[in-house]
């Protein structure tokens, strides 16, 4: 196989790493949530994964559960975790990172005590703050020291400095990686499709950060003696795209993704930590102090950061997609349009969208109609 179709099968077969770790005997930690330290698991030798859902699955199971007025993304993990598709897991970090996953917490919390056949993983709240205060840099530390301590009970062995660096080092040496693959994206000339990045991307969360490494470095080589892509160039903003389902359709339509701001594609290698800092300190910044995520910052700030995005891929035009019930995306919706309108940049707003594959038909029409438009230069 290719390096590409090496990540594209742990891309598809999600839980086939972890089980092949936990075979071997080590620890698996799944995280929910773009803000728990993976470097602070690796440090103590553990596998963390990253926790997804399922656009085909049917989610009526979890209507006894939890309500409709939660994303249809968040209910696909919600349901997974309760039937059990996560029972190898030994313990799942929950964040912060959105109101709905703080309730996710507590409803799985809850259900451990009332309903104890359901195989939901022992659980571990982190929560961390976003604002750029001192306050909130110094109450991340402590959450961070917080969870570091349950590490290493986890592990069985304290966490030493040379451990936390030589985690870093990994990381960093994978997020450097995934920046080399956004610049195959953008500008101008693009040599990897947005459905290649996301598997490229979305494997790193789901096996060794050394072994994709690795394979990234092989795909990387491959890409850069490949041919640049024609097709008009867009950026994805909006929900949280877990699976390619809406970038095959997109670039089905003569168009290439050329970037996106979700945790499942280009804020996964967001900012750098700073290796002359205790290790603790650049790794809590760099959490705290990147890009935040839609439901993090204000509007202002996000329609900052997409203007700064869209003109560093060189975008032509931007689509977001948003998925029903996931309402913090599309408050942004008017500010951000009128502001790349200004500069000439179209915006299409695909909201109140399934999860699965229903509409598709659609979908594609105004998809179709949109990357024409943009291709001949209509604003």
């Amino acid at each position: 196989m290719s390096a590409l179709d090496e990540l594209a099968e742990v891309y598809r077969e999600r839980d086939g790493a972890a089980l092949e770790w936990k075979a071997r005997g080590g620890l698996v930690v799944g995280c929910l949530g773009s803000d728990v330290p993976e470097e602070l698991l690796i440090a103590a030798g553990i596998l963390p994964i990253r926790v997804c859902g399922d656009p085909e699955a049917d989610l009526g199971r979890a209507d006894r559960y939890i309500e409709r007025a939660f994303d249809p993304r968040v209910r696909s993990i919600f349901m997974r975790i309760i039937e059990g598709s996560y029972s190898h897991l030994d313990h799942l970090i929950v964040s912060s990172s959105s109101d709905a996953l703080v309730r996710v917490f507590y409803y799985l919390r809850e259900l451990r005590r009332t309903e104890a056949e359901l195989s939901i993983p022992d659980l571990y709240f982190f929560d961390f703050l976003h604002t750029r205060y001192r306050t909130s840099a110094l109450y991340n530390r402590d959450r961070a020291r917080d969870l570091k301590g349950v590490i290493e009970g986890w592990s069985g062995r304290s966490l030493t400095r040379t451990d936390l660096e030589q985690a870093i080092a990994t990381c960093e040496e994978n997020r450097g990686l995934l920046r080399e693959l956004q610049q195959l994206r953008a500008p101008g000339a693009p040599r990897v499709s947005g459905v290649q990045s996301l598997i490229a991307i979305g494997s790193s969360m789901l096996m060794s950060r050394e072994v994709h490494s690795q394979r990234l470095r092989a795909f990387l080589e491959e890409a850069e003696g490949g041919e640049t892509l024609s097709g008009v160039r867009l950026f994805v903003p909006g929900s949280v795209q877990d699976h390619p389902r809406f970038y095959e359709i997109v670039e089905s339509c003569g168009a290439v993704v050329v970037g996106e701001d979700h945790d499942w594609g280009a804020r996964r290698f967001a900012g750098e930590i700073d290796t002359g800092a205790d290790p603790m300190d650049g790794i809590v910044d760099l959490y705290h102090l990147r890009e935040p995520g839609t439901h993090q910052t204000t509007v202002s700030e996000r329609v900052s950061a997409l203007l700064r995005q869209v003109q560093a891929t060189g975008a032509q035009g931007v689509i977001s997609y948003i998925y029903e019930a996931d309402d913090a995306p599309s408050w942004d919706f008017p500010e951000q349009r009128e502001a790349l309108e200004a500069r000439g940049i179209p915006m299409l707003l695909l909201d109140h969208q399934p999860y699965g594959p229903e509409r598709t038909d659609d979908l594609r029409r105004r998809v179709e109609q949109f990357v024409e438009s943009t291709g001949r230069g209509e604003l």
